[in-house]
C-alpha cells in the first residue's frame, strides 16, 4: 500500500490570528508537524501542505515537504469541510498521476503529535487492509459526569446512567474523544463522499499529552509549557 501525506493549513484563523504560523519556542506551529514527518515513514516528496498561505509554503518548501498543490480560495475558508479539500486535492493528484492509495492526514495544530504514532497508524493501515484509521485519546472527562443546566436551573445529566455512580473507578466502560492528530483515510473513500467511515474505520489510541489541540490561548499556554521543558 502507497501512502502519502496532506497538511491542510488554510490561511487566517478565527481563535488565533495567522494560528499555522505562531512561534513556539522560535518554530512556527506548522514545522512541528514536518518534524514528524521527516522523521517518519512518510516520504518527503509526497508530502503535500495544503494551504493558501505564502508563509506555510515558505516554511514547507524549507523543510522539503511538497507545495506544488494550489489550494483555490473559494476552499480556504472557515466554512470548507476537509472533505470539500480534500475531494479537490484528489482531483488534482489525478490529473497529475500521482499513484497512491491512502492519504495520511496531519492538521497544524497538533504539534506534540509524535512520528511514532504516525508510523503505528500506517503499520495498522498495512496489516489489516483498513478502509480508514483515526487516533483516539482516553476522555479527560467521561460522559457520565457530564451535566447540562436546564431553564429551572436544575441539574441534568447527558447520559441517565451516570446518575448510578459516584466514583470513575466503577464506570462499566471506557471512554475515549476523536482527538484529531490523525486521520488515515483511502482515495476511494473520498471519492465516495467520506473522510473517515466510523462503521468501518480502525483507530489507534494515543497518549493524552501527545493529543492536545490548539484551538486558543489558553491551550497555547499550555503546549508553550510542554514543549519548553522538551529537549527535542
Amino acid at each position: 500500500m502507497k501512502f502519502i501525506s496532506v497538511i491542510p493549513a488554510r490561511k487566517g484563523s478565527k481563535s488565533i490570528k495567522n494560528k499555522n504560523v505562531i512561534k513556539i519556542k522560535n518554530k512556527p506551529l506548522i514545522e512541528y508537524t514536518f518534524d514528524q514527518i521527516n522523521k517518519s515513514k512518510l516520504s518527503r516528496k509526497n508530502s503535500f501542505v495544503i494551504s493558501n498561505d505564502k508563509r506555510v509554503k515558505k516554511i514547507a518548501k524549507k523543510n522539503n515537504i511538497n507545495v506544488d498543490y494550489v489550494r483555490p480560495n473559494i476552499l480556504s475558508t472557515s466554512k470548507t469541510s476537509l472533505l470539500e479539500t480534500l475531494k479537490h486535492f484528489v482531483k488534482w493528484t489525478e490529473n497529475c498521476k500521482i499513484e497512491y492509495n491512502y492519504l495520511v492526514v496531519l492538521q497544524p495544530t497538533s504539534p506534540l503529535r509524535s512520528y511514532k504514532d504516525i508510523n503505528k497508524s500506517i503499520d495498522i493501515v498495512n496489516k489489516k487492509k483498513s478502509k480508514c484509521l483515526l487516533s483516539l485519546s482516553e476522555s479527560m472527562e467521561h460522559p457520565y459526569e457530564s451535566i447540562f443546566i436546564d431553564k429551572k436551573k436544575k441539574l441534568n445529566f447527558f447520559l441517565k446512567k451516570g446518575t448510578k455512580y459516584f466514583r470513575r473507578q466503577d464506570f462499566d466502560l471506557k471512554s475515549y474523544f476523536i482527538n484529531g492528530a490523525i486521520y488515515i483515510t483511502s482515495k476511494d473513500l473520498i471519492k465516495k463522499g467520506k473522510v473517515i467511515d466510523y462503521s468501518q474505520s480502525d483507530f489507534i489510541v494515543m497518549n493524552k499529552m501527545n493529543s492536545l489541540d490548539l484551538n486558543d490561548y489558553s491551550e497555547l499556554k499550555l503546549i508553550k509549557s510542554i514543549l519548553s521543558k522538551n529537549k527535542c
